[in-house]
């Protein structure tokens, strides 16, 4: 994940608000634009997070297509992003020039004109701007809403679902009201727009720990699990070499020639043809050596091996 750092919201922030404090028409315009760049950034990184979180789950078999459906969980919410900038912008750019135009061709000392004589006045720009400044400022209002239905209260869906495959404890126990945070945003004039942005980017940073530890300690376990396969695929051939050996020398020993010697013969070249060639033919000296196989039992053994 592309982790948000505490500073950027705090300068984001800081220069958002900090413009309107400052004579100079080009300090605040440049300040104004840096902060709702930071802005808009912070949105696309959450928006890409929780949208490669959801493509990990599904990559490791956590989740199922049907259970994203089911939850009515939206894969791609950077569209959204994308689509709350354009407006969020042309809403601002919009707000500028209605404040300009009225700057500009009013004059305070005089008496406030009619609106006929206003619109006259300010010409037709101005009334194309007002209404386009409204009509993007509801739909800012509205994909803003949707913004943090996707970020947040769909957070809280994805933790419930990995919660179940992975005890992974939920942070975000229950929704948020999308009109609550409106409001609240309108209220503060976007100070708790800031605040939950910074609260989501910390639940991201968090939850990305986590999974992060047990992605590690599953790669232990396997990486254990594989050695301990490894180890007695080494060990299992010499625990089968003995086994062999045990049970072929007794009735080596005491068989003499026979047809029932002849079944045992056969009988251990079947059983050898479990072992690596090498091992087989250690065992093969071994009885040779102990006398347990004649010359030509071993000769024809070992032809039939290699």
């Amino acid at each position: 994940m592309i982790k948000l750092p505490p500073y950027i919201f705090f300068l984001g922030g800081f220069l958002t608000y900090a413009s309107i404090f400052f004579s100079s028409a080009a300090v605040s315009m440049t300040m104004s634009v840096i902060g709702m760049t930071i802005s808009l950034y912070i949105w696309y990184i959450l928006a890409w997070n929780r949208d490669r979180h959801i493509k990990n789950m599904k990559t490791k078999g956590l989740v199922k297509p049907e259970q994203i459906l089911e939850l009515k969980i939206t894969s791609n919410s950077r569209v959204w992003v994308i689509l709350y900038s354009a407006s969020y912008l042309t809403m601002n750019l919009t707000g500028l020039y209605i404040v300009k135009a009225i700057v500009e061709n009013i004059d305070i000392n005089l008496d406030v004109p009619s609106v006929e004589e206003l619109m006259t006045l300010l010409g037709t720009g101005y009334v194309l701007s007002s209404w386009l400044f409204f009509l993007t400022g509801i739909a800012s209002l509205f994909l803003y809403g949707k913004l943090i239905t996707m970020l947040y209260n769909d957070e809280m869906k994805i933790q419930s679902l990995e919660s179940k495959h992975r005890n992974i404890p939920e942070l975000i126990v229950k929704p948020l009201s999308i009109v609550v945070m409106v409001v609240f945003t309108l209220v503060t004039y976007g100070l708790f727009s800031w605040f939950m942005r910074y609260r989501l980017a910390a639940i991201q940073r968090f939850h990305n720990q986590i999974e992060r530890k047990l992605d590690e300690l599953d790669i232990s376990f396997k990486g254990k699990a594989i050695q301990e396969q490894q180890q007695e695929e080494i060990e299992s051939p010499k625990t089968k070499d003995k086994e062999i050996l045990d049970k072929y020398s007794s009735s080596l020993a005491t068989t003499g020639e026979s047809e029932r010697r002849k079944e045992i013969i056969a009988s251990l070249f079947r059983d050898l043809g479990d072992l690596k060639s090498d091992q087989a033919l250690s065992l093969l000296n071994n009885l040779l050596s102990r006398q347990l196989l004649t010359e030509n039992e071993f000769n024809r053994l070992t032809r039939l091996l290699v």
